[in-house]
């Protein structure tokens, strides 16, 4: 039997809208990082002590940021992006020092960020994109443009799509307003294809299925879609009565599974209290034959993370009205609820030490121990 013990809580004055641990060294304890709606970057201990408040941008807010040694240095940097459009590059060193080391400015806010070893070389390169119309890779030691591509409107989604038997062999996956779902070679921005869909196109990833490689997308025509990565053709879809609005997928060398979930606004439209609403958006575990093995109904998903303890898979969800649940990833039971009246914005854990830190839209950061009860 599953237990959560709460470790310790702390309110700031505004929305915590992101957290992120930093990886462990030898040479320091784990912190973690936290970003706000107003454009504050903090850094806290594990045991809840704040130990920087750094201005980042003239209270815009940081939506998306990565922590990753692109440089290959030992030193880690700080990759934050949000709705300036301003692309920041910090590094950071023992004694909580931010260094900005390069900006690279996009023409509107910054949708997502992805760190990867994009052109095969000894380094990462960065992907980001934005709703400027522009997907762009960078070179991680100065910013410069490697290569870049036009939308029509705004790019919601993109990832990296390595081929599981030849590891050199890359693709960027990109999805947007413009309904268009986009496939580039990740080397040098060609575009081997796209297909138009009738609406928003939300997010976009891949499933190694047995039936084959297919695209998984979706998004405002309430619909989510397979494509045949050879023939490009559509194979089957699923209908929703919400948006779809997000897909997470756990690849593997043989075959992978896909969690993904539905999205509803209905709460800004009522006047009721958040609380007592009923929501027809859920939550779907889908397998390689592509079949539905579990369905969470009712929820309205902010936040997946799937994380591992001892030889147990566990997926928690943060949702619109403040309920942090934990669900055995094999048949979706939950095994623990904890409820607070505000949204969850994100789900970290640590491994190690089993801590859980969940943060929420009225500014608080809640951190719990997973313990077998």
């Amino acid at each position: 039997m599953m237990k959560l013990s709460k470790k310790w809580s702390f309110s700031y004055g505004e929305s915590i809208l992101g957290v992120k641990l930093i990886p462990r060294t030898e040479e320091q304890d784990q912190n973690f990082f936290a970003i706000t709606k107003s454009g504050k970057l903090l850094l806290f201990t594990k045991k809840g002590k704040l130990l920087l408040n750094e201005e980042i941008t003239n209270n815009t807010p940081i939506w998306n940021f990565q922590i990753s040694d692109i440089n290959n240095d030992g030193i880690i940097e700080l990759i934050l992006g949000g709705l300036d459009g301003l692309l920041r590059i910090f590094q950071y060193t023992s004694r909580s020092v931010l260094k900005l080391l390069w900006t690279h400015q996009f023409g509107s806010s910054i949708s997502g960020i992805r760190i990867e070893n994009i052109c095969n070389n000894e380094n990462y390169e960065i992907l980001a994109y934005s709703l400027d119309n522009s997907i762009r890779v960078l070179n991680s030691y100065d910013g410069n443009l490697i290569w870049g591509q036009i939308f029509e409107d705004g790019i919601e989604d993109a990832n990296v799509w390595i081929d599981t038997q030849n590891n050199n062999k890359k693709k960027i996956l990109a999805c947007g307003n413009d309904g268009t779902i986009r496939i580039f070679d990740a080397r040098n921005g060609e575009l081997l294809w796209f297909k138009r869909f009738s609406n928003k196109v939300r997010f976009i990833n891949y499933i190694n299925s047995k039936k084959g490689i297919f695209i998984v997308c979706g998004g405002d025509d309430k619909q989510l879609h397979f494509i045949e990565n050879q023939s490009h053709k559509e194979i089957a879809s699923i209908e929703f009565d919400d948006y779809v609005w997000k897909c997470i997928s756990f690849p593997s060398l043989v075959n992978n599974t896909i969690l993904v979930s539905s999205y509803s606004f209905d709460y800004l439209e009522h006047s009721k209290p958040l609380q007592n609403m009923v929501f027809t958006s859920k939550l779907l575990y889908i397998d390689q034959n592509l079949e539905t093995i579990w369905e969470l109904p009712n929820k309205n998903i902010e936040v997946i993370r799937r994380f591992q303890a001892e030889t147990h898979r566990f997926i928690a969800i943060g949702t619109t009205q403040g309920e942090l649940l934990i669900l055995d990833e094999k048949n979706g039971t939950i095994k623990y609820s904890i409820n607070h009246n505000s949204c969850v914005n994100d789900i970290q854990y640590e491994p190690l030490t089993k801590m859980l830190i969940i943060c929420y839209e009225d500014g608080l950061i809640k951190t719990y121990i997973l313990e077998n009860g």
